[in-house]
């Protein structure tokens, strides 16, 4: 606070006024902190006053008798204060209040430029942006939201969806129902669920509260996602035509096989072929095996991508069993490497041995294929679980890559030859680990796979004692 006395010319007009008192905050802000400002005068010690209106106020105040309140401003050595100066009459002169109110005019300049910030953003935006009161009405939009509706933004303000769209408003309305009454934040996809008509709309949707919590309107922001909606559905289109394609195919090239590998089978059972003749013959039949696989291997897979999985026929099954089978007609096409069994407990259960052969092979196959040579194979059955039966297939070699892992068990999926590695014996395709989820999956089952530098590389396969055919199980993991 400062008091201040008139000084006055002859004409008794005011020239100036006389500090008669201050307190330390007044004279700071007035910026004379080395000396006091009683008995100066205000001009000469703070000419300041007279460039931003402060002085003004004063000699008005002191001339109508009658208070002011202004807000000042002065630079100073840390940038410009911001000053709220109440000037109340005082005898010949008058009484200043000074408040400091920098950092409030910081605060709201920092407001104010994140207004302008937000509000250039909406305006820009191409998702609509909108703002709806109580009674649903159109109180904020931009001009996205007014191109959805193909309106001026002055025909949509202060009106309805019904009002605008009629009939087909009433997705939105139950959306902004079903929102306001929760108060929870919701998207929702659907055709006319957002602003506008014969589009399909992404929309986000939540409430706006006052301080004290309470519910005063609606917020939305919609996105147009009918173009991608299209092409999703057209891309599931195609996808379901080349399933169909691919199964109506294998099923077709079946009879044409088995009268290859029929009339190959006849030519060997021949004693009297020449040796040139028997090796056509048999390369034939080899051929016509391989082909054999993988038309099985197409229709498993259109069964399990269109038949609802692939169907199986339990029974009572040795694991041990079905594991020597594989093995003995694997080993043959791998004369440098061994598999070695380990079989720890009862390994007995009911499950699909013709499936289970499937995956064992499979498994097997591909360590056999990624085994460095002069190494060893190892499969083991471990079934100390009363209620599940655990199949391990292990190798040692390079890992399998990151950027592979997370396409491991998806159709028509081939791995690159690892670099100075083993060259593949056969090449599929591509569906073998996406065949061996699919009928572990059948079994109620799940895989789980490990691969490191250190350790090398393990598909394990947990399978219920008692086969699950109609049960999800989960996906696929790592260790």
């Amino acid at each position: 606070m400062v008091v201040l006395r008139s000084v006055r010319s002859a004409g008794h007009g005011i020239l100036d006024f006389e500090c008669v008192s201050a307190n330390a905050h007044a004279e700071r802000w007035l910026g004379r902190e080395e000396r006091s400002l009683v008995r100066q005068r205000l001009l000469e010690e703070a000419p300041w006053v007279g460039e931003c209106g402060l002085f003004a106020s004063c000699v008005r105040v002191a001339v109508r008798r009658e208070p002011e309140v202004v807000r000042v401003s002065r630079q100073s050595s840390v940038g410009t204060v911001w000053m709220l100066a109440r000037v109340s009459p005082w005898e010949d002169g008058v009484v200043v209040f000074l408040e400091d109110l920098t950092e409030r005019m910081a605060s709201e300049e920092a407001l104010r430029r994140d207004h302008d910030l937000l509000h250039a953003v909406i305006e820009s935006a191409t998702d609509a942006i909108y703002v709806k009161d109580l009674d649903a009405r159109y109180v904020l939009i931009n001009p996205a939201t007014a191109r959805a509706f193909n309106r001026a933004p002055q025909d949509i303000l202060g009106r309805t969806d019904v009002e605008l769209l009629g009939d087909t408003a009433a997705p939105a309305v139950t959306n902004d129902r079903e929102v306001i009454e929760s108060g929870v934040t919701a998207t929702y996809e659907d055709a006319d669920g957002g602003p506008g008509s014969d589009q399909i709309w992404q929309t986000t949707k939540g409430v706006l509260r006052r301080g004290d919590g309470t519910v005063y309107g609606l917020f939305g922001i919609s996105r147009d996602v009918t173009a991608r909606r299209r092409q999703e559905h057209e891309r599931d289109q195609e996808a379901r035509f080349q399933e169909r394609f691919i199964g109506v195919l294998g099923h077709d090239l079946g009879n044409p096989l088995a009268a290859v590998r029929l009339s190959a089978a006849a030519l060997l059972a021949q004693p009297t072929l020449t040796p040139e003749v028997r090796r056509v013959a048999q390369r034939i039949d080899g051929s016509a095996e391989r082909m054999a696989r993988l038309v099985k291997q197409l229709l498993d897979f259109t069964r399990a991508r269109m038949a609802g999985g692939i169907p199986l026929r339990p029974r009572e099954v040795c694991m041990a069993s079905v594991c020597r089978r594989i093995i003995s007609e694997l080993e043959p096409a791998h004369p440098e490497q061994r598999v070695d069994l380990e079989v720890d407990g009862e390994c007995r259960g009911v499950w699909d041995e013709e499936r289970l052969g499937q995956v064992l092979s499979n498994l097997v196959g591909n360590a056999l294929q990624h085994s460095p040579r002069g190494t060893a194979v190892r499969v083991r059955l471990a079934a100390n679980d009363p209620l599940f039966q655990r199949v391990e297939v292990h190798n040692l070699g390079p890992p399998i890559p990151d950027s592979l892992r997370p396409r491991l068990f998806a159709p028509f999926h081939r791995a690159a030859p690892d670099p100075g590695g083993p060259r593949p014996h056969r090449h599929g395709l591509g569906l073998g680990l996406y065949i061996v989820s699919q009928i572990v999956t059948a079994h109620g089952g799940w895989v789980d796979v490990a691969s490191s530098l250190d350790a090398g590389t393990c598909f394990a396969v947990t399978l219920p004692r008692i086969a699950q055919a109609s049960e999800e199980s989960p996906p696929p993991r790592w260790a």
